[in-house]
């Protein structure tokens, strides 16, 4: 055992146990308890209209929705359940690792590594939100972790290059998930080329020929885009960032490393820095750390050039820490870090919790957060439209927002409430509007999201009614209902 690993059997592994308990119980809750993000529910729609690909991301995470939803049905369980599986395949990985790192005793690395992982705010949300990132998570690890195995066996006998071509494939599916997932390719070639006994791979055609299974498997998203000209790449590229990519904007840069700081764990960045200063001594321990070293910096250089001009999210740079979590461990020698680490993640956990499940913490302050606040009350919303599309003569249900037709959607479990919006999203390639001309309709807003969208589109235009939703005296959301009478295809002046 080598010094640096010595103190691991010494550190709160108890404090790790319960903090682990704690966050996956706060997850179980949310699953059941949190009304469908904004963002959920979109996804959720894209599974319930297969196609090669879609406006904003990859399909992957879209087909699994979809067997998802004919498994277990139209259901909170449905939309969250991939979330329990990923994290429970991301968790494994951890454990192989472990018994790499500590072959004596695995668990003494495993648990101080779950709590490390699941107590970092970032990490802990994008694992218990159906997002694509929790897939592209559990994608990119396990296609790390073949890429290790390659690596070691590689190095012992020249050989090994069915763990390539299966650490291919799965980086293939983690970019058919997100796009990001690219910046893990790039990590990976770098680190053949950081880690000495890996560049002779580069005489290998199997090295080419895993390189381009990787990339056909992205046939899907190219085909899509070829058939819609190809708009994700023009969405990506130019529409979202208002067709003004380049405008500098040094702001970002510090919002973006503030953000990071915070969202990872302002508690875990000494032992990051140490990781950067110092190998381990552990040859399968070192040899990852390149590999996450290597990633780390192709993300976040990428992220930080992207952030000089435009808001970058934090989540976008997910990749960039994935692979230091089940390493860190070995990096941070006091326990003290670890409790205040855990008690910090904890905290946010439980914060999230409240948030989206009780109330926005942020009214109760007088800082209204409308994607939050969002979220409530579209039960009721949904009861309402079908009384009234019961009572009026409509060919169509519509909200304003991609994120409200979804909800809207979802609660009425209908996947054919459609958005008019002026932003482009993907209703736009699923609603016809010549078919709909002359055809009157429900149209669901709030005062946040006014009608800019639908103005113009209708001879008249009519309130039925608003349906406030209130929790704690507060009210929290306030969408109305509006009569649209008589749709036209092209907007109006």
């Amino acid at each position: 055992m080598s010094a640096s690993t010595a103190g691991l059997t010494a550190r709160p592994v108890r404090v790790a146990q319960a903090a682990v308990a704690i966050l996956i119980a706060t997850k179980l809750y949310l699953t059941f308890a949190a009304p469908p993000i904004g963002d959920e529910a979109y996804y959720w729609m894209w599974g319930q209209k297969l196609g090669w690909s879609y406006f904003d991301h990859p399909p992957l995470h879209a087909w699994l929705l979809h067997l998802m939803g004919l498994v277990f049905g139209w259901n909170l369980f449905s939309l969250r359940v991939l979330t329990w599986l990923t994290l429970g395949g991301t968790l494994w990985i951890f454990w192989l690792w472990s018994r790499r790192l500590k072959p004596d005793d695995p668990a003494a690395w495993f648990r101080p590594s779950a709590a490390i992982y699941l107590g970092s705010p970032l990490f802990f949300l994008m694992s218990s939100v159906a997002f694509h990132d929790h897939l592209l998570i559990f994608l990119s690890i396990a296609s790390a972790h073949l890429f290790l195995v390659f690596a070691e066996k590689w190095e012992e006998s020249g050989r090994g290059v069915g763990w390539l071509y299966g650490a291919a494939a799965l980086l293939g599916l983690a970019v058919l998930t997100k796009y990001n997932g690219v910046l893990v390719g790039i990590g990976v070639a770098v680190f053949f080329v950081a880690h000495r006994p890996l560049r002779t791979a580069f005489r290998s055609p199997h090295l080419y020929l895993a390189a381009a299974l990787s990339i056909a498997i992205q046939a899907p998203v190219l085909w899509w885009n070829v058939t819609e000209g190809f708009a994700s790449y023009k969405f990506h590229l130019s529409e979202r960032w208002g067709g003004n990519l380049f405008r500098f904007t040094p702001l970002n840069v510090v919002e973006f490393l503030a953000l990071a700081f915070v969202v990872v764990s302002p508690f875990l960045f000494p032992a990051i820095v140490a990781m950067v200063r110092r190998p381990l001594g552990i040859p399968f321990a070192d040899r990852a750390r390149t590999l996450a070293l290597s990633v780390f910096t192709v993300s976040t250089l990428a992220m930080l050039f992207l952030s000089m001009f435009v808001e970058v999210f934090f989540y976008w740079n997910i990749v960039a820490f994935l692979l230091l979590m089940p390493l860190l461990a070995g990096w941070m020698r006091r326990r003290w870090v670890m409790v205040l680490h855990v008690a910090f993640g904890g905290i946010v956990a439980l914060g999230f919790a409240v948030n989206t499940s009780i109330v926005p913490l942020g009214n109760l302050v007088n800082r209204y957060d409308w994607t939050i606040s969002s979220i409530f009350g579209w039960p009721a919303v949904a009861e309402r439209v079908e009384a009234l599309a019961r009572e009026h003569d409509v060919g169509f249900i519509a909200a304003t927002r991609y994120t409200t037709a979804a909800q809207l959607g979802y609660a009425l479990r209908d996947a054919e409430v459609t958005a008019i919006a002026d932003r482009h999203d993907q209703y736009d390639f699923w609603f016809d509007p010549a078919a709909h001309e002359g055809e009157n309709a429900l149209i669901v807003s709030d005062p946040q999201l006014g009608l800019r969208g639908v103005e113009g589109r209708f001879d008249e235009l009519t309130k039925l009614e608003t349906l406030p939703f209130e929790r704690f005296g507060i009210v929290i959301y306030r969408p109305s209902i509006y009569l649209g009478v008589r749709f036209h295809a092209e907007k109006r002046n």
